[in-house]
């Protein structure tokens, strides 16, 4: 990977370096996943910059998921991970004060443009991973975290058949925030067999490759799931104001 020469102001001097590095890296056709960045030394010497300047652009840059550093062996090129998306997110959400509400109407749109393009793509190997998904999801006695786990499992694998990358990303980070909202509805009592059926109704529509009903059958189940989590939070409200009043 080459670095052109590039000069800095005597400002934010880590920020300038981690800035210049990432469009290096993300800009340059020789640069691959893996590949072992120069060294501190010949980085600092190349920036005329001290070494802790160069180390701090390190960390930087793996804040944001372009690199990993080893000890002992230096900096190697990454991509950046969904956690990475997904920390970002939720920091932006804290920040700005982004209500749950407003994720769950972004995921809905988000979802709904993966049903649509994934029942028009679907291959037959897509839907047999899903079919193994559903099967083992169809099992009424998993623990929770399991079946969130392949609830996730299952709407991203919609994302991927969509074949738009973008929304996988997209898809992915949003069902990691909302792990604990999947999780309220299916603790309502008929939580987990209305879950099990709204799943399947949604496979059923993209074996059959129907439009109408896969965007149906998917509209129905983040209604249902919705109905689910808000019941969820008044028995929540409700169970609270009894501990309080025996207290």
């Amino acid at each position: 990977m080459k670095i052109a020469d590039f000069s800095l102001s005597r400002t934010n001097l880590s920020q300038q370096v981690a800035d210049h590095l990432e469009e290096v890296i993300l800009s340059s056709p020789t640069s691959r996943i893996s590949e072992k960045l120069p060294s501190e030394m010949k980085l600092a010497m190349q920036y005329n910059v001290s070494r802790p300047i160069i180390r701090e652009a390190m960390k930087l840059l793996q804040e944001r998921g372009l690199i990993t550093l080893k000890n002992g062996s230096g900096a190697y090129i990454t991509r950046p991970e969904t956690d990475t998306v997904m920390n970002a997110v939720s920091r932006i959400m804290q920040a700005d004060k982004i209500s749950a509400e407003e994720l769950t109407q972004m995921r809905g749109i988000l979802e709904l443009s993966s049903i649509d393009l994934a029942v028009q793509k679907i291959t037959d190997e897509q839907l047999q991973e899903m079919k193994v998904i559903i099967t083992t999801f169809s099992d009424t006695t998993l623990p929770l975290k399991k079946r969130v786990s392949l609830d996730e499992a299952f709407h991203i694998a919609i994302a991927q058949a969509s074949g738009n990358n973008l929304m996988v990303m997209f898809i992915t980070v949003l069902t990691s925030l909302l792990r604990d909202y999947m999780g309220k509805g299916v603790l309502v009592d008929g939580g987990v067999v209305d879950g099990i059926k709204r799943h399947q109704e949604i496979f059923t529509a993209l074996e059959n490759r129907d439009p109408q009903a896969a965007h149906q059958a998917m509209v129905d189940h983040l209604r249902v799931s919705s109905e689910n989590v808000k019941e969820f939070d008044k028995q929540g409200v409700k169970l609270a104001k009894k501990n309080e009043k025996k207290n």
